[in-house]
Parts: C-alpha cells; structure tokens; sequence
C-alpha cells in the first residue's frame, strides 16, 4: 500500500545520518535524481544536483532545524543525472539523542507540475497586467496627444518671439536680452514637461522584469494620477492627502497602474454629478502603506459589490471587467489586499495596502483641479 501511495503521489522517504552524513533513500527519491534504485548516494554529489539558490535555501534551514532541533520544508529546484530539471518539496524532522542532534528523517515530494502551472499562471498574469497598462494608454491617446500639443505649441511660440527680438538694435538690446532669457526658460519648461509625459508613457506600457524596491509612493501617485486625468472630462477637482515621505516596497510601475485604474474608475464614476471630486490619501496604517481613492459617484450597488473583484464583472455595459480582478492580483502579489466600500454619504472608496519602506511622518495636503 505504501509503495502503490508513494508512486501515485511521488513521494519518497528520506533520511540522513548526521554522524556520518550517510544518506538513505526509497525508490521515488532515486527516481527524482534519476539515479539507479539502491545505487550508491553521494551526499556531495547530490548536492551538486541543487541549483545555486535553492542550494543555499535549503542548507540555511536544515542548519537552523540542526541547531534547533527542529523540522523544517522547503521547495527546491535540481538538475538531475539526466539534466532534467524538477522541483521538489523536501520536509525534515531532527532526531535527538541527550539533546543533541543525530539524525534527518523526511519525505521529497516531486512537485514539478504543480509549480509549472504556477510559472504559467504568473506569465498569464504578467501578460494581462501588461495588456491592460497598453489599453488604459490607448484609451487615452487622443488627450494625452493633445496634453503634448500644448507645451511643443508654447514652444514653437517662444522660438517665433525669439526670432521678433533677434532684429532689434541699440538700445533696446539689453531689456532685450532680460526677455530672451525669460524666454529660453519658458522652452526648457516646456522640453522638459513633454519629456517626462513621454517617459511617463513608455515606463507604464514598457514590458519589463518585476523588480521589488523602495520607492517614494507619492511621486508614482501623483504621476498616476496625471496619466488617467489625461484622459477625462473637463471640472474634476482632485485632492490629495499624502503622508509626506511615505515609501513603498515593491514594483512601482504595477502599483501605477493599480492607482490609474482606480482614478479612471472615480472619473466615470463621478460622470454627470453636479459636485464632482475624487480625494486620493496615502498614509502608514499597521505597518503598511494605505492608498485610498475615494469618490462623489453614485456608489456600487449591492449585487455588483458582492463580486466586484471577480473577473469580467463590470458596472458599465461597455466595461469589459478585467481592471479591477488585475488590480487585485498586483496588491495580492505585493502581499496586500484591495477592498472597496460605499460612503457614508455618496460615492464609493477603494483601498488597498502594500509593504512600507522607511515610515516617516507628517501630512501633506494639496488640491489641484483638471481643466
């Protein structure tokens, strides 16, 4: 019965002698290395099998279960005597003798499939997330063009002002010279602005490597915040609540895109009422970093609400309900949680939480309006 349930869940036992460091297999374990059933085992050379970061994952626990005189698992990559690549879920429990360690004793788990479809599942995920930072810029195209009209159009009119001074003479030459540093100015400003929607666009829609790292919150809120706004009517007051100095760990171009979301959603929203404001807040809560957008909309009803966050479920007849499930997914991927309510008043409020770097206090408020 134990051999037919070993081979059905690819489970082998094992065990190792820490006197000796000998090492003693069943078959399934043989068979993940691709080894010979009852050959001779090098603990060295199974070792070899591991590769480098799992390596060292694995001796880090065993060590401390060792030391402790504990168990300890762990998931592990190897290449096998065939070269073939699996991954194994190895547990282990120490023996003890007058308090001190003599024997490892546990099971391997061949567990390959189950992390393939994994790897799958994430390339599925990254693909959507990226599809969907493409689609909010496409969404957005025709206003962001115009965004980028305005300052290159304030450009090309400074250069033709430019031009109207260089053929003045005499003594109007050095008020002159004032306005065409003044004017200079103006165009660098102007450079400037349209260089960094550009970069804005092309970090959000650039199909990159997640990277984790600190990053200042508030500067990719507010950023996010100008990216959607781009794209929306005329008259919506925004205002924001930023703990000053607030970081964040983790991939900063998916947490835009969460934030671009949830703005986009409070425009339309808020589409049609008379007192239209989104109020967008940040601040350290239980140890983490909180983003809140919170809007004057008409709220979310009760049957939407109980399955909000599910796929292809949308509000809007034209929404194509796969934002809000891929938001999740990114704030569940940087071991938060995305959640939503109805006001007290009007309007609903979504929040979500991320690791926090460095917490630093203080509160900054400012307001801006979208003309």
């Amino acid at each position: 019965m134990y051999d037919r349930i070993s081979k059905l869940g690819k489970i082998g036992v094992w065990e190792c002698d820490l006197l000796t460091e000998r090492l003693t297999w069943t078959p399934a374990v043989y068979e993940m290395f691709d080894l010979p059933v009852g050959s001779v085992i090098d603990r060295a050379a199974t070792l070899a099998c591991y590769e480098p970061n799992s390596r060292r994952e694995m001796e880090r626990r065993r060590a401390q279960a060792i030391a402790t005189c504990s168990s300890f698992n762990v998931d592990v990559a190897i290449r096998t005597q065939c070269k073939n690549l699996r991954w194994i879920r190895i547990t282990g429990d120490v023996q003890q003798e007058s308090s001190r360690a003599t024997k490892i004793f546990g099971t391997k788990q061949d567990i390959t499939r189950e992390k393939e479809a994994q790897l799958q599942l994430q390339a599925l995920q990254s693909q959507h997330i990226h599809l969907s930072r493409v689609s909010a810029i496409e969404a957005t195209g025709s206003t962001l063009a115009h965004e980028l009209n305005q300052p290159l159009a304030a450009i090309a009119l400074y250069v033709a002002a430019l031009r109207n001074l260089s053929g003045a003479k005499g003594s109007e030459r050095e008020q002159i010279a004032s306005e065409q540093e003044e004017i200079l100015d103006g165009i660098e400003r102007c450079t400037l602005k349209s260089g960094n929607i550009i970069r804005a666009i092309r970090r959000l829609t650039a199909k990159s490597n997640i990277t984790a790292f600190h990053f200042a919150l508030n500067d990719q809120i507010v950023e996010a915040c100008r990216i959607a706004l781009a794209g929306s009517p005329e008259g919506i007051r925004v205002r924001y609540v930023l703990q000053e100095g607030l970081q964040g760990f983790g991939d900063p171009v998916q947490i835009q895109q969460v934030v671009i979301n949830l703005i986009s959603n409070a425009c339309i929203a808020t589409a049609g009422m008379e007192f239209r404001e989104i109020t967008v807040t940040s601040a350290e809560v239980d140890g983490q970093a909180e983003v809140a957008v919170c809007d004057t909309g008409s709220g979310i009803s009760a049957e939407v609400m109980a399955s909000l966050f599910e796929p292809f479920v949308s509000s809007r007849p034209d929404g194509t309900g796969i934002g809000l499930s891929i938001c999740r997914t990114i704030v569940e991927a940087h071991s938060g949680k995305l959640v939503a309510e109805n006001n007290r008043n009007r309007g609903a409020t979504f929040r979500f939480r991320i690791p926090t770097g460095v917490p630093c206090a203080g509160e900054l408020v400012n307001e801006a309006v979208n003309r």
